[in-house]
């Protein structure tokens, strides 16, 4: 029997690195570290070197790494009995696991630990071992949840300075060459983007984008930032091709990246020991508003949302839909119309009826030729055109700069008289507790008339509150925005409906069984927003338009 003086151990080295080091990279180099027990096990007469397995780059908070899963492949079929490791950081920073392995499983495999600069050798096992190796582990733990917390405070930091924090930036932008945590736009790639909002407003389907974009070649955007030369890997990848498919081009037509807003900490860890990333609430993440170049409007984008809210199905023997899918509802019970087609005779019959009435669901047919339901709507949106190019057209002559200024003494006004009604309410709360000591309430009439009151201030401050953003957003504007009239003006001599027009300018077309027509327009609000500040420069115009 060989005696335990003379016994040679077969050890395998590990050598681990990670970003976790911060300063201490050098001295913790993979090199350094193989340098250092390589000396070791030199100056050592009982031990020679099985082995030597690493980890660079991987964290030291878990011990899913590929490196150390081969050292305990080779402890368990005996090609060694020790392990050797730099220090007890090396072989992890996870004050629970470390211990575990060092306490428990190495000792019951028979296997002798060895970490070199803290002097701790199990094959020489003494009683300050038993107190200073949980306490090094204790303080590796430490350091890994302090560098988490501030790597998180200065990622929190960046996001609400409008800083691109991620690995890599979304198809249609690239990093910055000067600033990599600002996004220019590649447009290259801002050309598909493009196209995919124009295809869908066009009518098509987010799988018909996708199928016209394998069609004529356009890369999927994995395969367009290989192309470029990034290393990029997504776990979106829909096929082994990476081809385009449906659930990219609804993500595209979904992500505010694309109007100029960048949206970050949407996902995120529990803690510094838990890698699995877990969805946070709307509420939680980090949104900044105008963070970089848009490559569609915002009227763009707004429209794509809405028809994404519609049901506008294809037709089985069509590649987009009709121009009124998803818009025309009816007026009285408000289920969807639907489009039939009869023939008589060689000729084709179009009408809208109500779906309801189809289902036998109670609700009249409201049945109307497509040709003088689209006449109608035809009226409609010209005399909308016009309307909305008549007030552009007398905005630019006083200048909207002046309505602004009229906006903001209009809020400045709406503040004071707010404020002072919420000074009013709060001086007639005070005077409650007052009137009930003098007998004038009961104290239940206190109670009830505290509570109306408190409630009253509640919502006086959210007033309040909403005036003050509103004033702080237009003191911050040189002018009004009245960007969304273009949408208007470029369809002044429309004489046709296509589905791009309707979707652009129509929100919701309603029919009534007196063959009634009323027809919602987008962006009417901000017309009679602007057409009341117009009204209170003092200067007299006439807007005029028919009723549909």
């Amino acid at each position: 029997m060989v005696s335990e003086k003379s016994k040679v151990y077969q050890a395998v080295a590990y050598y681990r690195l990670s970003k976790d080091d911060g300063d201490k990279g050098e001295s913790n180099s993979i090199i350094n570290q193989r340098k250092l027990i390589h000396e070791f096990v030199s100056a050592s007469g009982d031990i020679t070197l099985a082995g030597e397995k690493q980890d660079d780059g991987y964290t030291g908070t878990n011990f899913d790494r590929p490196g150390f899963k081969e050292l305990l492949r080779m402890l368990e079929e005996g090609k060694a009995d020790c392990v050797i490791v730099k220090d007890l950081s090396r072989l992890g920073r996870d004050y629970i696991e470390t211990g575990k392995y060092i306490e428990r499983i190495f000792p019951a495999m028979g296997i002798r630990f060895i970490a070199v600069n803290d002097c701790i050798d199990s094959g020489k096992k003494n009683q300050a071992d038993e107190i200073v190796i949980p306490f090094k582990n204790l303080i590796n733990d430490s350091y890994c949840r302090e560098l988490s917390n501030k790597l998180r405070r200065q990622f929190r930091v960046q996001r609400a300075k409008g800083e691109f924090i991620g690995s890599f930036a979304a198809f249609g932008y690239l990093k910055s060459p000067a600033d990599r945590h600002r996004l220019v736009v590649d447009e290259t790639a801002a050309d598909v983007v493009r196209l995919i909002f124009a295809r869908r407003i066009a009518g098509y389907s987010c799988q018909k984008i996708a199928d016209y974009l394998n069609q004529f070649g356009f890369l999927s955007p994995s395969e367009y930032k290989k192309s470029i030369g990034l290393n990029y890997r997504s776990g979106f990848k829909e096929r082994t091709q990476s081809a385009w498919g449906a659930a990219t081009i609804r993500r595209i037509l979904t992500n505010r990246i694309y109007v100029g807003d960048l949206e970050q900490g949407k996902r995120s860890t529990p803690n510094y020991k838990v890698k699995k990333m877990q969805e946070k609430e709307r509420g939680e993440w980090v949104i900044v508003q105008g963070a970089h170049e848009a490559i569609v409007s915002h009227e763009v984008f707004e429209t794509v949302a809405r028809l994404a809210e519609r049901d506008a199905r294809t037709s089985p023997k069509q590649d987009k839909v009709y121009p009124l899918s998803g818009i025309l509802f009816c007026g009285d019970c408000h289920a969807s119309m639907i489009r039939r087609v009869v023939k008589r005779g060689r000729k084709e019959f179009c009408y809208y009826v109500c779906s309801a009435n189809k289902k036998k669901q109670g609700c009249s047919s409201h049945s109307m030729a497509a040709d003088v339901l689209h006449d109608k709507i035809l009226k409609a949106v010209q005399l909308q055109v016009a309307l909305v190019v008549e007030t552009e057209e007398f905005l630019q002559r006083i200048g909207n700069s002046e309505i602004l200024n009229r906006k903001v003494h209009r809020l400045e006004n709406l503040i004071a008289q707010k404020t002072k009604e919420l000074e009013s309410q709060q001086h007639f709360r005070m005077k409650l507790y007052e009137h009930m000591t003098e007998g004038v309430i009961t104290k239940e009439e206190f109670s009830a008339m505290r509570q109306s009151y408190t409630a009253k201030i509640a919502k006086t401050q959210e007033a309040v509150k909403a005036l003050e953003r509103e004033l702080e957003d237009s003191l911050r504007e040189s002018s009004l925005d009245c960007s969304w009239m273009q949408l208007f003006k470029k369809n002044r001599n429309v004489t046709d409906l296509d589905r791009e027009l309707v979707v652009t300018l129509v929100n919701r077309i309603e029919v009534f069984d007196d063959k009634r027509v009323e027809v919602y327009f987008n962006f009417c609000d901000e017309l009679a927003q602007i057409q009341g500040y117009l009204k209170t420069t003092g200067k007299e115009h006439d807007f005029s338009a028919e009723a549909v």
